[in-house]
């Protein structure tokens, strides 16, 4: 029997991270298993316009982007119907409570963690 992301290969995950070690970490850890990624992009303009424009699968968010909060990038990819989760430091109190009941991964990740959960999410 196929793993779950093995069975989810090809799936096209946009990336929003502002620290470009972190994105090209998940950049890496995705590609390597067979996910295609959008992105990675670290501004909340860039996340909002692929949201709007790009055929996605899932969406993984960092809330913090240089200031400013993925929350727009977030209310697009949610009025499209792509699932998504978020990946911080931050609790759930930094969250908007229409939000909260998003899928959370905290910060530092482990690969095999990030792997599970967008298996998770996009199987959900």
């Amino acid at each position: 029997m196929a793993s779950p992301a093995k069975a989810l290969n090809g799936l096209r995950i946009l990336v929003v991270e502002d620290n470009f070690l972190a994105a090209e970490v998940i950049r890496v850890v995705l590609e390597d298993n067979g996910y295609t990624v959008v992105g990675p992009v670290g501004r909340v303009d860039d996340g909002v316009r692929l949201a709007e424009a790009e055929a996605l699968d899932g969406a993984v968010l960092d809330v913090n982007l240089n200031g400013d909060r993925c929350f727009p990038i977030a209310e697009t990819l949610r009025g499209r119907g792509v699932p998504f989760m978020f990946l911080t430091g931050y609790d759930s109190s930094s969250i908007p409570a229409e939000l909260r009941d998003t899928q959370r991964l905290g910060k530092p990740i482990l690969e095999q963690q990030l792997i599970d959960a967008i298996g998770d999410l996009l199987a959900g």
